[in-house]
């Protein structure tokens, strides 16, 4: 492990996967900016999380495609598949075969699904490189179905007191996962701003009756007039077309740490909670289980208890495979 992320090391070749430092093939999981590698090395990616980085002004030229599914020969002799993690559009795990043994990456993954993205599938591999953002007991996430209810349930109420309703999230994916939930079930516009904008007309290539406006144009304005849900990553605005704005913030850390000024919380997250994570693990045979970011060393110890050769990368700077 060099940095934040683990590297993969043979006699003839580096692997590095996500923001790790240092030279050799980068593998980029998914298109959030803390796992954006350096462009200047030669990088692997699926061809959505690709065009997300690009509209985030982030640009490998150096790249090489990696379809789902679809396993490709490195320039080092290395075979690798990309497989859906289920975090995002594009976001993928990366499954390693070199001198018969295989390891599976997950980056940030997410084993449930949601209204646009397919939760990640069960691989087998003899290694598992598994994240644990949210690896630790305390997070256990209500049903998905709960929450989307829990959350139009607060649109509706907010926008019959003639206020606009306003959510906080993450500009790549939940964002998007916000702006379809609205579509499918609310008659009202969906305001996101540029940023969230340029990232969901990539989403809208594949998805496309995905329907959003761009706050501070034209349109933009004259929908807030008429009642419309607006989409940020920050708490941007008090008033739009004059009427009120009522904050809410989806991210999972809210089941235990809440930031003031809000009106509501929902504890939406693109990732597994510890169940989730668990859950995956215990479904197969796994020679080794590496663990990696959040509560990596809570989650190892868990798994040493339930049976599993399970070592954290923070504990365990380097593993011998």
């Amino acid at each position: 492990m060099e940095g934040a992320a683990p590297v993969f090391e043979d006699r003839e070749s580096r692997v590095l996967f996500d923001a790790a430092e240092g030279y050799g093939l980068r593998c980029l999981s998914h298109a959030h900016m803390d796992h954006a590698g350096s462009p200047t090395e030669l990088n692997v990616m699926t061809g959505e999380t690709h065009k997300i980085f690009a509209s985030r002004k982030k640009y490998y030229r150096r790249f090489i495609e990696s379809p789902l599914g679809v396993k490709i020969k490195l320039p080092q002799g290395l075979l690798l598949t990309a497989l859906n993690s289920g975090h995002m559009l594009g976001s993928s795990m990366f499954k390693l075969e070199a001198d018969g043994l295989s390891i599976l990456y997950t980056g940030d993954m997410n084993v449930y699904d949601n209204i646009i993205q397919r939760g990640a599938e069960q691989h087998e591999a003899d290694v598992l490189v598994i994240e644990a953002t949210y690896g630790s007991p305390i997070y256990k996430f209500p049903d998905r179905e709960w929450i989307y209810y829990e959350m139009i349930k607060w649109v509706r109420e907010t926008l019959a007191h003639g206020d606009i309703p306003a959510l906080k999230v993450y500009s790549a994916g939940k964002a998007q996962e916000i702006v379809a939930l609205i579509n499918k079930t609310l008659n009202v516009p969906v305001l996101t701003t540029p940023e969230i904008y340029r990232v969901s007309m990539i989403y809208k290539n594949t998805f496309r009756w995905l329907d959003f406006l761009r706050a501070g144009t034209r349109e933009g304005d004259e929908a807030a007039r008429n009642g419309a849900v607006y989409v940020s990553a920050r708490r941007d605005v008090s008033q739009l077309a004059n009427r009120r704005v009522r904050w809410a913030l989806a991210t999972g850390w809210v089941l235990t740490s809440r930031q003031d000024g809000f009106d509501a919380y929902f504890p939406l997250s693109a990732h597994s909670d510890f169940h989730g994570l668990v859950s995956y693990v215990k479904n197969h045979d796994y020679k080794t289980v590496l663990t990696i970011y959040g509560f990596s060393s809570t989650l190892a110890r868990h798994l040493r208890r339930l049976g599993v050769n399970a070592y954290s990368l923070e504990e365990k700077l380097c593993v011998e495979l």
